[in-house]
């Protein structure tokens, strides 16, 4: 069929890439398949391209889309279709989108891998990042997560606190070290103040709780502990107060006193008096109630000389056979020896001026009301 135009052809079936087409070679009329072609990798140059179907690479990773010396200007993307896969097949997809001119990023978790990896924010901020922040970098170190605008965390920040010392961020710097047995007291006294609200701020919580009865003292004129074992800390390691901090230790218990003899209690800081009651006149009481609760208030923060600390509190008892209360009133401010740039460690004393007279603790809580 000689001299007939290509439409007078008949039409090809499928194609499998042997098929040969002529081509014209420095004057020469030569042959190549269809597959010949494709493996080419010729240079398409088009003022655009438009296309009605999908472009999917041969293999999984198979395909780059642009390069690093010759990166795509602009890329525009409909929201919530870019899916990150896992490296692990069958793991969730990471995906972003975009909610009200916000970045939204499903994902399960987000791993900081690199030792000096960050999240700064200098003029925005992140907001509901629901998810949990991991770090297992060499150092372990909380800090390389650095957030400074306002922050809405529904997830939890999660560290290998495998180090004695974890890094806290400040601006955009890693500039404070923090012990990891101090890391909750520096936490609370740092980042979360009254004014905040969420389910992550709590500005009440307990130190210590007695777990059991305990006999302070028992026919003794020696100054004992009214104080027994228990849950928690009595301690506040050095520079842990900030001013403004508040304080509520409340005790309870049983006592037997003697009339006309004579009690004394004294609050103390690491051995230092922060507040006393003075010498008490005893009424009778056999195996009565008593009472105690002292409250605590942060002036100053600093040395002796600097720091200071008010005190208040009231001691009560039932009377025998009655139900008429007896007690006292006391309190103080130490600003002379109390030291807030040292540790601290609370102590609450009785002494009697008989040894007939016992005063037992079954209940004492101490925790922080600001």
């Amino acid at each position: 069929m000689p001299n007939l135009p290509i439409s007078g052809l008949p039409a090809a079936a499928s194609l499998d890439g042997t098929e040969l087409l002529p081509f014209v070679q420095g004057g020469v009329t030569t042959q190549a398949t269809v597959q010949d072609i494709l493996n080419a990798n010729l240079p398409v140059t088009s003022s655009g391209i438009t296309l009605s179907g999908d472009i999917v690479p041969s293999t999984p990773q198979g395909a780059t889309l642009g390069s690093i010396d010759k990166p795509f200007a602009d890329l525009f993307l409909q929201s919530g279709s870019i899916s990150i896969e896992s490296d692990t097949p069958g793991d969730p997809s990471a995906v972003i989108s975009n909610k009200d001119g916000n970045l939204e990023i499903s994902v399960g978790g987000m791993l900081l891998i690199q030792p000096d990896a960050s999240f700064i924010a200098p003029t925005g901020s992140f907001s509901y990042l629901s998810s949990s922040f991991f770090h297992e970098g060499t150092a372990n170190r909380l800090g390389d997560t650095i957030i400074t605008g306002s922050v809405d965390i529904t997830g939890s920040f999660t560290a290998s606190l495998t180090q004695d010392h974890i890094w806290i961020g400040d601006s955009n710097n890693r500039s404070t070290e923090i012990s990891a047995s101090s890391l909750a007291t520096y936490l609370t006294s740092s980042f979360i103040t009254p004014s905040q609200t969420g389910s992550l701020v709590n500005t009440t919580y307990g130190l210590f709780n007695q777990t059991g009865s305990y006999v302070g003292v028992s026919a003794s004129l020696d100054e004992g502990s009214l104080i027994g074992g228990g849950v928690g800390t009595l301690s506040v390691p050095a520079n842990g107060f900030t001013q403004g901090d508040a304080y509520q230790a409340t005790l309870s218990g049983t006592c037997t006193f003697h009339n006309g003899d004579e009690l004394q209690i004294r609050v103390k800081n690491d051995g230092q008096i922060l507040a006393d009651t003075g010498i008490i006149t005893l009424t009778r009481a056999d195996l009565e109630r008593w009472s105690l609760t002292i409250n605590f208030s942060i002036h100053q923060v600093g040395g002796a000389g600097t720091a200071s600390i008010a005190s208040s509190g009231i001691f009560q008892y039932t009377q025998h056979a009655s139900s008429t209360f007896s007690g006292r009133n006391f309190g103080s401010i130490n600003n002379t020896t109390f030291n807030t740039t040292v540790d601290s460690v609370l102590e609450i004393t009785a002494q009697f001026n008989h040894d007939d007279n016992v005063i037992a603790t079954d209940i004492f809580t101490l925790k922080k009301v600001y």
